[in-house]
């Protein structure tokens, strides 16, 4: 009997039992139930866990943001209406207005683009050195965010060719210029000049000079 339970031969013997139980009225459910017997593990759920749905500013760890981990300090839970909100845009609007505000909202940048006027291009709303484009955290009160640089840069440098501004912004090499001429002036050249890269197939007798 021992030898027939570990080499599985009982569940096979049993299982063949309860189909010929449940095809003469055996509950079916039941039978099904016992010709697994023995081999089913437990159940691996893959479920994340939920918030509280109780959002708290997050002082003691300097995070900038809120959360809603349960693990409000005594003194808030003790004064719910006081100190615990019900939404995040709540939480961050209550404690952390003005320029905190964007990173109480999305901690790691929205990943919208915004203008830099100082560098004459359009970076990407998120913390300093997390990306290539990432020009740090947009001011909510004063950074006009967009979906990407073309419109940016069309919309807040247009002073600048729209296709340069969108290359320099993504720190793309692939832009070479338009091809058409400009007068030098702002170079100190008398001449027209040609809109292109210097070191691009439109290069002639050194005419190249970019026109921003």
């Amino acid at each position: 009997m021992t030898e027939s339970i570990s080499n599985g031969g009982f569940l096979d013997i049993l299982g063949t039992k309860m189909v010929q139980l449940s095809l003469s009225g055996f509950d079916h459910n039941f039978a099904n139930c016992l010709m697994v017997w023995g081999i089913v593990g437990e159940a691996i759920t893959d479920v994340s866990p939920q918030g509280t749905g109780v959002f708290y500013p997050d002082w003691d760890n300097h995070s900038g943001t809120c959360l809603e981990d349960g693990n409000e300090p005594d003194y808030m839970k003790n004064s719910r209406s006081v100190w615990l909100c019900s939404s995040l845009m709540d939480c961050c609007s209550r404690y952390f207005p003005g320029w905190n505000f964007n990173k109480c909202i999305s901690p790691k940048g929205s990943g919208l683009w915004y203008v830099n006027h100082l560098e004459g291009k359009c970076v990407t709303d998120c913390e300093e050195g997390n990306g290539a484009t990432c020009g740090g955290l947009a001011n909510p009160t004063s950074d006009e965010l967009y979906n990407d640089p073309k419109s940016c840069c069309q919309s807040q440098l247009p002073y600048l060719s729209a296709a340069y501004c969108e290359a320099t912004s993504l720190q793309s090499s692939c832009y070479i210029g338009t091809g058409l001429y400009y007068r030098g002036d702002s170079l100190g050249s008398e001449v027209c000049v040609r809109d292109c890269d210097p070191s691009s197939k439109f290069k002639t007798h050194n005419s190249c000079k970019y026109l921003m």
